[in-house]
């Protein structure tokens, strides 16, 4: 069996197509121990289900360190994809029939804006009303912002500032008429006014204070927003150190001396580390990937008004969680959760589970897993997560070590459909 898998592993990368190693491993777990069934599949060139396309041409040393949708609309789908220890951003393209290309996007870093190394953990996020992305990372002159579409990149600096350990989020703020990154490091956050500040005006930035206690120094931790109607700007909350999710008003973009929370603040209970997120979902509610070490967590929050933050059920612990993005299909709301480090068939390979968002909040267990079929000591398959557009619909895609996994159809573990065919003429 892993012969043949194995066989067909290197012919299929060959060509860039799907690969048999990862096809069945997209139902329930507890599949996996009856081994395989190759009467599940009549013709495998066209019944598979993952595309892992490798490394292409690029010169960095370490390919898919992290991942991002880029285009939203139309046919085919497109990935943006960073590499490190020799930092680039370049892209992939899948056709409509869900096969890779690598179009002339890839970009240093070095060249472009003095980044030699975008490190392990990049804070990468795409601008909700458009095809741009917007990278934000230390570099020789403080922290730089590069964003653009399709290999487009234009750097903004932040000067005089370290590393942006607080996240980042888009917005749109009071003075803006599209949304905007807000990046906060220490207890401070940047409102960047893309693509340049006004002529004759300063960076806009605010320190966060907790209003019970204004004169504690907070440690942003994850950015967020939040929306309720008829409102037509953005809120911002953000999770602490301490564990205290909090609510501001939008005009913390615009710059200020300090400014107090809204009246809503909670414990949500877990102290989150640098990489944690804040997933809007729409109007007010939002899911939290928070993770320390080895511990991780998934849970809802709603914030219906600045007056109230609620939790909505009591969410999921994932061990040795890293990162989140949130898919929205037919079948519904998930959270694709990225977990790098998981022991697969006894080896630190790495896995992705997927959570579904109900009603009542978060499922405790996951709904579906996927892993690599043929999987490798440090692999770190879910590293990077993303919800990619593709043909109109929304598919998941997965950064592993040096290698990205798209799957273009994909079942829960109960055998119902997660999302059918995508891809066109199969």
């Amino acid at each position: 069996m892993r012969t043949m898998r194995t066989t067909m592993r290197t012919t299929m990368r060959t060509t860039m197509r799907t690969t048999m190693r990862t096809t069945i491993w997209l139902v329930a777990t507890a599949s996996l121990a009856v081994g395989c069934k190759w009467t599940d599949f009549d013709d495998l060139a066209s019944e598979t289900w993952v595309d892992s396309t490798e490394k292409p041409e690029v010169k960095s040393s370490d390919y898919g360190i992290a991942i991002q949708r880029s285009s939203r609309m139309g046919d085919g789908g497109r990935l943006v994809v960073l590499g490190a220890g020799t930092a680039t951003y370049s892209e992939l393209a899948y056709n409509t029939e869900g096969e890779a290309s690598f179009p002339p996007t890839e970009v240093s870093l070095q060249a472009k804006a003095n980044v030699p190394n975008i490190g392990n953990s990049p804070i990468l996020i795409a601008d909700p009303s458009n095809d741009n992305t917007s990278l934000i990372v230390p570099s020789d002159n403080g922290v730089v912002i590069l964003f653009g579409a399709q290999g487009m990149l234009t750097p903004y600096q932040l000067f005089g500032v370290t590393a942006p350990d607080g996240g980042a989020t888009y917005m749109v703020a009071p003075s803006q008429a599209a949304p905007q990154p807000l990046v906060a490091i220490g207890d401070t956050v940047y409102g960047a006014v893309l693509p340049s500040l006004p002529a004759g005006t300063s960076q806009p930035t605010c320190k966060l204070v907790d209003s019970a206690s204004p004169t504690t120094k907070l440690s942003i931790k994850a950015l967020g927003v939040v929306r309720n109607s008829p409102a037509t700007t953005d809120d911002v909350l953000m999770w602490e150190a301490s564990g205290k999710l909090y609510r501001y008003p939008g005009s913390v973009f615009n710059g200020c001396a300090t400014q107090q929370a809204q009246t809503a603040v909670v414990d949500t209970g877990f102290m989150p580390d640098t990489g944690s997120q804040i997933l809007s979902i729409d109007g007010g509610t939002v899911v939290l990937q928070g993770h320390r070490g080895d511990n991780g967590v998934l849970r809802v929050f709603t914030s219906p008004s600045a007056a109230m933050i609620a939790p909505l059920g009591d969410g999921a612990m994932v061990a040795k969680l890293r990162t989140a993005a949130i898919l929205d299909v037919q079948s519904g709301r998930y959270v694709i959760a990225g977990i790098p480090t998981a022991l697969v068939e006894g080896k630190t390979a790495g896995q992705v589970q997927l959570f579904k968002i109900g009603a009542t909040g978060l499922g405790t267990l996951p709904v579906a897993t996927f892993n690599d079929a043929q999987p490798d000591n440090n692999q770190s398959f879910g590293r990077g997560v993303a919800a990619m557009p593709f043909n109109g619909s929304q598919v998941v895609a997965v950064a592993a070590d040096n290698e990205v996994f798209v799957y273009f159809r994909a079942n829960l573990a109960d055998g119902t459909a997660l999302y059918g065919e995508t891809r066109r003429g199969r």
